[in-house]
């Protein structure tokens, strides 16, 4: 098997989510600094049952992949600080993740009649070299939905284990958890230098993901 790497109409349906998705988390954070002294003094009377809600959300919104609770991000940042907002996230996604890889194992054909998008990626092992698996896993959680992908894997990938898509989740999700948590809180000027340094970020990289070689698997 020699694999390759994703292609452009691989690509191009996550980048337009991605993109609708940061919009919606960019225009909640603007309405969540407005509300923060309402939503800081909401998070600590209602910490717990809070806390536990936004991480159920996390969860479904890996399961359900037309979902996101990522508008969600700013409101719980400003109600409980970074740190707590970045774990509850990191942790739904990685709980959803093998949730849906479960599901994706079980229940294939049920799961393609309701996302039939999934069948992009029938071909997803062509994606992952052999000699280098968790990285390549980690390269596909930074590039495609986190929801999509653990569906995908667990339907299309016959070596991949729940080990390895919860252990590619915490990995490549990790970053994106601690920047969607730290930017409500930043000053307004931060915020837009951030999210620009990060679009160009993600730009070199897709550019860069596009135009690598393929490796062969000898």
């Amino acid at each position: 098997m020699i694999p390759t790497f994703p292609t452009r109409a691989d690509l191009l349906p996550s980048w337009r989510t991605g993109a609708a998705v940061v919009a919606m988390f960019a225009v909640a954070a603007l309405v969540a600094r407005r509300a923060g002294p309402w939503l800081e003094a909401q998070g600590a009377q209602h910490a717990t049952l809070g806390m536990l809600l936004f991480f159920v959300t996390s969860v479904i919104a890996v399961l359900a992949p037309m979902l996101t609770n990522l508008p969600l991000v700013p409101f719980a940042a400003l109600a409980w600080g970074s740190g707590w907002t970045a774990a509850l996230l990191l942790a739904g996604w990685i709980v959803g993740a093998m949730l849906s890889f479960t599901l994706g194992r079980r229940a294939r054909d049920t799961i393609l009649r309701r996302f039939p998008s999934v069948r992009r990626y029938t071909d997803i092992d062509r994606l992952i070299d052999r000699r280098h698996r968790m990285l390549s896993l980690v390269l596909l959680r930074m590039t495609f939905p986190v929801d999509v992908l653990s569906y995908a894997l667990g339907m299309f990938s016959q070596r991949t284990t729940v080990v390895d898509n919860a252990l590619s989740t915490a990995i490549g999700a990790a970053p994106f958890a601690l920047l969607f948590a730290l930017v409500p809180l930043m000053p307004s000027r931060v915020q837009g230098a951030v999210l620009i340094v990060s679009a160009l970020l993600f730009v070199l990289y897709a550019a860069w993901m596009l135009r690598r070689p393929p490796a062969s698997d000898t």
